[in-house]
Formats: structure tokens, C-alpha cells, sequence
């Protein structure tokens, strides 16, 4: 057997779920960037509450559905046009205990939309912004410098990388968390708000578990929110020199920028 077998059989085997609930719940934990949305899904999946992760972002579509379609041509296009496909593949595979999770961005909000549907009285949804927008801003132009965005070497595929910073670029950046939380903000005001829950960046990382289990127990009253503890590291605290570096050099524009958008 190849490698590949191999591989896809223990993915299989470690991830994939057979589930049969038709509609099950389902929990979109609601981001821009640097807001702690993975952390978050961690929490979730300790909780038994789905396995979320980002499901549609292409990094992470494009690999499944080339496994679960078993079609190793399939491309970006043609994954767009198979996304009701997708989300079938997702709903019956990556639900646990009668929920489905995702991070995600609003600019794959079409494309989750496309895969599991419009929203319905089963959707929950969690938003994450961050209070201080001017370390937010600091820790996307790291990421964007580097291709890391976590405590590691490891670079992920898609992430655009700027080799250099200059205050166009800054701006830019800020500029994106900016229009990012305002599309996520007019979407989510359409929605029943007993359904969504805007959770504060800072406020999570504090007590992740608790504040975790109070939104959620919100929504299902009857689960037991018990959990192995989470190691929640450093995560954020990535590359701080050279975080330093930009707040020392950009930090009075990104922090006028941030005084004229409040």
C-alpha cells in the first residue's frame, strides 16, 4: 500500500465521523484575523462539540474533497461548483454528538453558504474581536512577514507573505480587520440574535474553558461542558522581537489609524 493509502486511511480513521443526523447543529466561530478562533475550536472539540477547524478555507477544502470524492484532479473551480457535495461530505463526516463546527472568515462565508446551507434555526454562532486592535494589527503584519502564524517554523500555503512593511502595507492591513469586522457585524445583525454571541479576543484567552462554556451553555443547556485541560501556550506571543520592532516603528500610525476608525 502507498503512502498515500496509508495517509488517507489514518485521517479517516482519526477524524472522520458516520454520522446520520440530517441537520445537525451547527457552530460557526466567526473571525478576522488574529482573534484566536483556533484556540477556540480547540476548546469546542475538547467539549466534544463538533471537530472544527477551517473547513472553508481552500487549504483545507481542496485536500478533503480530493480524498472523499477521490478525485485527485479537483481544483479550485471545480471544488467551488461541488460545494453542496462538500458540505454533505462535511455534515456526515465531521459531526460529533449532534454538532458540526467551522472558523471561519467572512470572505468564505459564500462558499460555506454554498456547502452546508443558509443559516436556520439550527446555526449558533460565535463572533471573536479583539479590544486591542492595534496588537491585532501588529500580529497579522507578523504573520504577513513571516508565513507563521503560530510558535513554530511551520508556514501554511495561501497566506500572502510582504517581504518588506511600509505604512501603505500597515495601512492596508488595518484596513482589512477594519472591513472585515464590519461585514461580519451587518451580517450577523440579520440574524436571530439569541443565536449569536459576541465573545470578546481578550476575555477567551483569559479563562478559555469557562468563558467557552458559559456561551455555550446558552445553547445547549443539557450538555456536560467537561473537558481535559488545555495547554494554552504562547500562541500570540510569536516572533516578539520582531513584533516590537513593528510597534516601534508603526505603532503611532497603526494606533492613529485605529483613533479615526473607532
Amino acid at each position: 500500500m502507498h503512502f498515500d493509502d496509508l495517509y488517507s486511511e489514518y485521517m479517516a480513521a482519526t477524524h472522520d465521523r458516520q454520522s446520520s443526523i440530517e441537520n445537525p447543529a451547527k457552530i460557526l466561530v466567526c473571525t478576522t484575523p488574529r482573534t484566536a478562533g483556533h484556540a477556540y475550536c480547540q476548546v469546542l472539540q475538547q467539549f466534544g462539540l463538533g471537530i472544527p477547524t477551517e473547513y472553508f478555507q481552500w487549504q483545507y477544502a481542496l485536500p478533503l474533497m480530493r480524498r472523499w470524492s477521490a478525485d485527485d484532479a479537483m481544483d479550485l473551480e471545480k471544488l467551488d461548483r461541488q460545494a453542496p457535495a462538500y458540505g454533505r461530505h462535511l455534515l456526515e463526516k465531521r459531526t460529533r454528538n449532534g454538532v458540526f463546527g467551522a472558523k471561519i472568515f467572512f470572505e468564505n462565508l459564500p462558499f460555506a453558504r454554498n456547502s452546508i446551507g443558509d443559516d436556520d434555526s439550527h446555526s449558533f454562532y460565535v463572533f471573536l474581536s479583539r479590544k486591542n486592535k492595534v496588537d491585532q494589527t501588529i500580529s497579522l503584519l507578523s504573520v504577513l512577514h513571516t508565513g507563521q502564524p503560530f510558535d513554530s517554523q511551520v508556514t501554511l500555503p495561501g497566506i500572502p507573505t510582504v517581504p518588506s512593511l511600509s505604512e501603505k502595507v500597515v495601512r492596508a492591513t488595518a484596513q482589512h480587520i477594519f472591513d472585515s469586522e464590519i461585514r461580519w457585524k451587518n451580517y450577523l445583525n440579520t440574524l436571530d440574535g439569541r443565536r449569536v454571541a459576541h465573545v470578546c479576543y481578550e476575555d477567551f484567552i483569559a479563562n478559555q474553558q469557562e468563558n467557552a462554556s458559559a456561551t455555550m451553555g446558552n445553547w445547549f443547556g443539557g450538555f456536560d461542558f467537561k473537558s481535559k485541560a488545555i495547554s494554552t501556550g504562547k500562541r500570540y506571543a510569536h516572533d516578539v522581537e520582531f513584533k516590537t520592532m513593528i510597534g516601534r516603528q508603526f505603532g503611532e500610525f497603526i494606533r492613529r489609524f485605529w483613533r479615526e476608525h473607532t
